[in-house]
């Protein structure tokens, strides 16, 4: 009797667990569908006129060494997923690599988010995929992890100092107008 009782116990042990795992698998993948997948539409869509080719951002932001960061490494160096993590916005969905740091390595991939109607609203373009950087935004890159020449950047960091000067210029209410 003993034996059965621990036998039954452990049965219903067994089945309780792949019940478990069956729904936090489920679990995941409503989260994941509820959780859109914002791409990216690269520098060239933010900088157009409707958007930001009214505005400083795009032409000061071309003055910075992120305009510039993927160009400026060896060929060597561009093969090298190392680099390639720091030195690039990241990949589209159909797989275009977008070198160089450009807008959305920041602000979060623009597919969502880049329609005038929507920027216009702060708060309905943050619920569309846009992120307000901060420092843990530039820390996400320039830390010990990164590349050498990235996490000597991170050592001194200093993100007061850094929105005074900014790495490109923010546009102003008669930008927008």
């Amino acid at each position: 009797m003993h034996k059965k009782f621990w036998m039954i116990l452990l049965s219903i042990l067994v089945v309780m667990s792949f019940s478990l795992a069956a729904f936090a698998e489920d679990a995941k993948k409503e989260a994941k569908e509820d959780k859109p997948e914002y791409d990216y539409i690269g520098v060239d869509k933010c900088a157009l006129k409707p958007c930001h080719g009214k505005d400083p951002a795009y032409e000061t932001w071309l003055e910075t060494k992120h305009a510039y960061a993927f160009d400026s490494l060896s060929a060597e160096k561009q093969k090298d997923p190392k680099y390639i993590k720091y030195y690039t916005t990241g990949e589209t969905k159909r797989g275009k690599l977008l070198p160089n740091i450009q807008c959305e390595a920041c602000h979060g991939p623009g597919s969502d988010y880049k329609s005038m109607k929507i920027m216009k609203d702060r708060e309905q373009s943050i619920a569309n995929g846009l992120l307000i950087p901060d420092a843990e935004t530039c820390m996400g890159c320039h830390n010990a992890d990164s590349p050498e020449e990235v996490a000597e950047f991170g050592k001194d960091f200093d993100w007061e100092e850094m929105i005074a000067t900014g790495v490109h210029a923010l546009p102003t209410e008669d930008d927008k107008k």
